[in-house]
């Protein structure tokens, strides 16, 4: 059964990448090259099934799924044009927020809901505090970004939320390393931390 649930979501998720693959497209700014929807769509869909596998068919699996289809998409396009642009930031927020609700309203989580919300607010409170004392670090998208990260680890428990909290940096750190020692970067280069948001998000329900 688990594998069945899996492998559905996995094909589901795969699917759901390829089709959102287009808003990305809709402007100059956002635009990564077309031989990435291949490959963004399969890592969609193998984040779907890894969500199915560890998480199981539970009432917010659709909301999780989600989070990793529209996880990388944003990833991909910070991770190319150090921008989160609202028109897909915003709809991600809310599209987040009605699926956990649902999935709170079917399972009677209305706890682990508020936890969500605490843990989202918290997290862009203290993203837009950090933007706000060092001006160019943490751009506005991440602050953004950070509520809808917040909200997912937030439902998932408070050690779950310090995962996403902590792990976006030390995933963002050991990249820095990576990328250097690849010479793909030097030291006065920039890299988008949204990617490392995600990923540290991502992370989260596969590992609390």
């Amino acid at each position: 059964m688990d594998v069945i649930v899996a492998g559905s979501a996995a094909l589901l998720g795969a699917v759901a990448g390829w089709f959102v693959f287009p808003l990305a497209q809709r402007e100059d700014r956002t635009a990564v090259p077309r031989g990435w929807r291949g490959p963004m769509a399969v890592l969609a869909g193998l984040l779907c099934g890894l969500m199915a596998w560890f998480i199981g068919a539970i009432a917010v699996l659709p909301a999780f799924c989600y989070l990793a289809v529209m996880g990388v998409l944003l990833g991909a396009i910070d991770a190319r044009h150090k921008l989160l642009p609202n028109r897909l930031v915003l709809p991600f927020l809310v599209g987040a927020l009605v699926l956990l609700g649902l999935g709170a309203a079917v399972s009677g989580a209305w706890l682990q809901l508020l936890g969500g919300l605490l843990g989202g607010a918290a997290l862009f409170a203290l993203y837009l505090a950090m933007a706000l004392i060092k001006p160019g670090g943490i751009g506005l998208g991440d602050v953004k970004l950070a509520a809808i990260v917040g909200l997912y680890a937030g439902y998932l428990g408070f050690d779950a939320w310090l995962l996403v909290l902590l792990g976006a940096f030390l995933l963002n750190a050991v990249a820095i390393v990576v990328l250097m020692l690849a010479k793909v970067l030097n030291r006065n280069s920039d890299i988008p931390f949204g990617p490392a948001m995600i990923a540290a998000a991502l992370l989260a329900p596969l590992l609390a």
